[in-house]
């Protein structure tokens, strides 16, 4: 796939809805990550946010969930729920990443189907019985009607994630 081909995309009429779809589930991606972070924060418990921030700070999301069910093993808060939302983000992380650092060509129509290419730029290793192959722009298409799907499976997740948040800022570990 050659890629870059319109570098200075602009926007239009038929590529508007797209982009703020991609930019919707982007912010819900970053909320997300958001809740999740000041959820470890809670449960880590320290006198001091600085120091709990800084534990987590630089880490990726897959750590921050090791994390969150690691540490809640030892405080014990709501553990089927945490558990049920964790596997339920780990499916969407490939996506997230895909979203926030892919390359995204305009919209392609084809066979009356209006679409966009999110494409990964890095080279991707996979082992093979026979050799090994390397792929640089991998990537998938998107309707407008899949992106707002992505967008649906985060909302529940995020509200679960908020009410967690809330009832910790009432709960003390001491």
């Amino acid at each position: 796939m050659r890629q870059f081909s319109s570098i200075q995309t602009k926007i239009t009429a038929k590529n508007i809805h797209f982009y703020a779809a991609i930019g919707l589930t982007s912010v819900r991606f970053a909320e997300l990550e958001s809740l999740i972070f000041h959820i470890i924060e809670k449960l880590i418990n320290s006198d001091d946010k600085i120091i709990s921030s800084t534990l987590i700070e630089k880490n990726s999301l897959e750590s921050n969930l090791n994390l969150l069910l690691k540490i809640n093993r030892s405080r014990q808060y709501k553990e089927e729920k945490l558990y049920k939302i964790v596997t339920e983000i780990r499916p969407l992380k490939d996506k997230r990443n895909l979203f926030i650092h892919g390359v995204w060509s305009d919209v392609i129509v084809e066979a009356n189907v209006e679409y966009m290419c999110c494409s990964n730029h890095k080279h991707i290793y996979k082992k093979l019985p026979d050799g090994r192959e390397w792929r640089r722009y991998a990537g998938e298409r998107f309707t407008l009607e899949e992106l707002e799907e992505i967008t649906i499976k985060i909302n529940p997740i995020l509200l679960d994630l908020l009410s967690i948040l809330e009832e910790l800022e009432e709960k003390d570990f001491h």
